[in-house]
């Protein structure tokens, strides 16, 4: 086993490596770079004069700023963020970077991008615009992306993307950016398949998009090459913590936890404040059912983040633990007490998402309806909140709403959450907003014995555990038995997250299981890994 001060070495080794590569690959970038800012910073502020804008190479989009120390930063938080997955560090990068320069443009416009909290969201987004004439053409259009995708302005920050794609088409990150926005916002795994493909064939070794091409072929249900590219990704970074990460993760969405634990334990090992792998480890222990192992492994997550938004996330799957376990009154008692502090750090989303989880779970379907009126009624009230996050977060609430309604036999509240959502999906590009106005209008059509059109509707929406079970009953109910019983195995058969498949995937599970025990038997332990 190798010690302590070996893994820290063999870890800063990496950083300083990739360093110098991205920094000899950036516009106007150094042939060598430090891993990590040594010692107090200088406290000198921008050169003085005009912005020095990069000479850009042809193959990359420009970083234009005033200050060297901006631009390390800057790269430094790329290679965290985007090449190795260090989420927070690369965060703060961004934070120093425009603190060095505080007209640097595309600076803040990344922040935005990358940032869950939504005050430091539309506060990045103002200072962006505000400090946009600093900044290249090119550049221009990098920054009209990143906003426009917190805005909701999906037209044209998708048609400043493919100018840019047209421009720069050897840019591997740039291209690997662009995925992994359509992969985790968009859930358009087919067309992110398709720009991650690119970037392979122009740089086959490009490690991140080995990473995010996992992801798409596992979400679309095809595990078969996911072990190739994961084993191509580990090789490539034998010393970094994410390839296991990853790999644990895509291992638990195909069933496997008992691999999935060991590959997150490898990753903790590489890097022991790896966050992600440790909650990975506890939401494992929550889907195989010890809910007090996953209590106490969330809760070495939490102390492990800094940013309020990742800790209160982390806080809601540790409250969830108790509905997996059937204990309804403590879970809507911890619900309730985060509610509150969401609603006291003005995180609206994550306070909606309080009042939704309760919804879901609740057995009384007039009592989860009030649950439901609570989380709208958030997004009601005046909040630091980008229009595209708060879209997103009503669509999902009414089609939350649909969901109960069409279970407790109520046409009328389904119609009221069709009226509402219509308009917005009407205005939107957003794909997560089309598929919760498709899951919603077939859920009418279910209530309405139009059960051919709700299954044409609820297909739209294939990986969503809510449109999934309603989909197995529409065809259940039109007699297509076969279809049904296939529908529900796609349904048994994710194991991530979100709250909806807490809710609906795992009683399925359960009960597949219960009815053929050997259909399962594979995937799950018989008795939790107490190590």
């Amino acid at each position: 086993m190798r010690t302590i001060s070996l893994k820290r070495l063999l870890r800063i080794g990496i950083l300083a490596a990739a360093l110098v590569i991205v920094a000899a690959a950036a516009p106007g970038g150094q042939q060598t770079a430090p891993a990590a800012k040594a010692g107090k910073k200088s406290a000198a502020g921008p050169a003085a004069g005009k912005t020095v804008h990069a000479e850009a190479k042809p193959d990359k989009v420009p970083v234009t700023t005033a200050s060297k120390e901006a631009r390390h930063d800057y790269e430094l938080g790329m290679m965290h963020r985007e090449d190795l997955l260090f989420d927070e560090e690369g965060l703060n990068d961004f934070r120093r970077a425009v603190k060095a320069d505080p007209n640097f443009a595309l600076g803040h416009a990344t922040i935005a991008f990358f940032s869950d909290d939504p005050r430091e969201e539309k506060h990045e987004i103002l200072v962006a615009r505000q400090t946009l004439a600093h900044a290249v053409p090119d550049e221009k259009l990098l920054i009209r992306f990143m906003i426009g995708t917190k805005d909701g302005d999906l037209i044209p920050a998708i048609s400043a993307m493919n100018d840019l794609l047209a421009s720069y088409p050897k840019d591997s990150r740039l291209g690997n950016l662009y995925a992994e926005w359509l992969l985790a916002v968009q859930e358009n795994y087919e067309h992110a398949s398709e720009v991650l493909q690119h970037v392979l064939k122009v740089d086959p070794s490009y490690y991140p998009a080995l990473n995010n091409l996992a992801y798409c072929y596992s979400l679309s249900g095809d595990y078969s090459k996911t072990a190739t590219l994961m084993e191509q990704y580990v090789s490539q970074l034998p010393g970094q913590p994410n390839p296991q990460d990853s790999y644990g993760e895509l291992l638990r969405m195909a069933g496997d936890f008992k691999d999935s634990i060991e590959h997150y334990r490898q990753a903790l090992f590489i890097a022991p404040a790896f966050t992600t792998s440790q909650l990975g480890i506890a939401s494992n222990y929550a889907f195989m059912g010890d809910q007090e192992r996953a209590r106490v492994e969330y809760l070495r997550a939490i102390s492990m983040t800094k940013e309020r938004t990742t800790k209160l996330q982390y806080r809601m799957l540790w409250a969830m633990t108790y509905f997996r376990a059937g204990q309804q009154d403590e879970a809507r008692k911890a619900y309730g007490e985060l509610a509150l502090l969401a609603h006291k750090e003005d995180l609206a989303v994550s306070e909606a998402e309080c009042y939704r989880t309760m919804a879901l779970f609740n057995p009384d379907a007039e009592a989860a309806l009030k649950d439901l009126d609570k989380a709208q009624g958030v997004l009601s009230q005046k909040h630091e909140l980008p229009r595209a996050e708060r879209e997103t977060e009503l669509a999902t609430i009414l089609q939350s709403r649909s969901f109960i309604a069409a279970r407790a036999g109520n046409s009328e509240v389904a119609e009221k959450a069709l009226a509402l959502l219509e308009p917005i999906a009407d205005k939107s590009r957003s794909n997560v907003i089309q598929a919760s106005y498709h899951s919603t209008n077939g859920a009418v059509l279910f209530l309405q014995g139009k059960y051919a059109e709700a299954v044409a509707e609820l297909q739209e929406d294939p990986r969503d555990p809510l449109s999934l079970q309603l989909l197995a009953d529409a065809q259940s109910k039109g007699g297509m038995t076969a279809d049904s019983t296939k529908t529900l195995a796609t349904l048994a058969a994710i194991n991530d997250e979100r709250v909806e498949t807490a809710a609906v995937a795992q009683p399925v599970r359960d009960a597949m299981k219960k009815n053929n025990p050997a259909s399962t038997q594979a995937n799950t332990p018989e008795e939790p890994d107490h190590r």
